[in-house]
């Protein structure tokens, strides 16, 4: 195993590159980014790729950037899969996160900023982000929170997002994309993949599919200006107004909805996605 420990009192940037393998990202309190590699495999294999691995800190606009740069196995002659890369990186809340990888698994525990990855088939996982910038292959790509807006792009992979308080871009092939609770805008592209927003409270909600279904709940409180079409599916409204229908100056939802040949449902969001906001 290697390790590496460098000071980085106020702002944190992590650069990270590697082929394949597992990525444990933490945020912590304190000053201090702590980085743990290792890797299992033929003694000499390893050692080699330990080596020659890029474990370092610099300065970069004014930041604290930690740069780990793990070696393409190919340029030690080594096939794929003869390694298991274990990447563990401990940094101070709020750091950014720029991050490229093949088929590494990535899971960030914690608070971060800016969060941007490109990954082809490993699955990306956060917990809490101020903004995300996600492309994917076949993994794929779930946050918990995000403080600001989402952009997230993948072929086969399902988009899974909670809180999303800015806009929201999700596209996505034959993957699905799952919305809990929407910010100011939404725009979701899908090919045969299902969309699914829980709850939505205001802003441009534009919602295109070949053959998924769309599902989409409004906002207790909120008006609705709808224009939704399934050329093949069902088209289904289920928003009730109610005695007390929602003021001039209550928040505008205007949504845009239209499949190909998948079913288009539009509701009041339910109590579970309220409380989730």
């Amino acid at each position: 195993m290697r390790r590496e420990s460098f000071e980085t009192p106020g702002s944190v940037a992590l650069a990270i590159s590697l082929a394949a393998g597992h990525v444990e990202l933490e945020t912590v309190d304190g000053t201090t980014t702590e980085v743990e590699l290792d890797a299992r495999g033929a003694e000499e294999d390893v050692l080699e790729l330990l080596e020659n691995s890029r474990l370092e800190l610099r300065e970069k606009h004014g930041a604290h950037e930690v740069v780990v740069e793990v070696k393409d196995r190919r340029r030690f002659g080594l096939r794929a899969g003869e390694l298991d890369v274990s990447l563990t990186v401990r940094a101070p809340h709020g750091a950014d996160v720029r991050l490229e990888a093949a088929s590494a698994d990535v899971r960030g525990r914690g608070r971060y900023g800016f969060v941007e990855t490109q990954t082809a088939s490993g699955d990306v996982e956060f917990d809490d982000v101020k903004r995300v910038q996600a492309k994917a292959a076949s993994g794929d790509v779930s946050v918990e929170s995000v403080g600001g807006d989402a952009a997230v792009n993948t072929a086969s992979g399902d988009i899974v997002l909670g809180r999303v308080a800015g806009e929201t871009v999700a596209k996505s092939a034959s993957g699905d994309v799952t919305l809990r609770n929407a910010g100011t805008g939404v725009h979701v592209a899908t090919a045969s993949g299902d969309q699914r927003i829980d709850a939505v409270t205001e802003g441009s909600v534009t919602l295109q599919s070949a053959s998924g279904d769309i599902d989409v709940g409004i906002r207790q409180g909120s008006n609705v200006w709808v224009d939704a079409r399934a050329m093949s599916g069902d088209t289904i409204s289920e928003l009730e107004l109610g005695d007390a229908p929602p003021g001039d100056d209550a928040p505008l939802v205007e949504l845009r909805a239209t499949s190909m040949s998948g079913d288009v449902t539009v509701a009041r969001a339910t109590a579970a996605a309220e409380l989730g906001g």
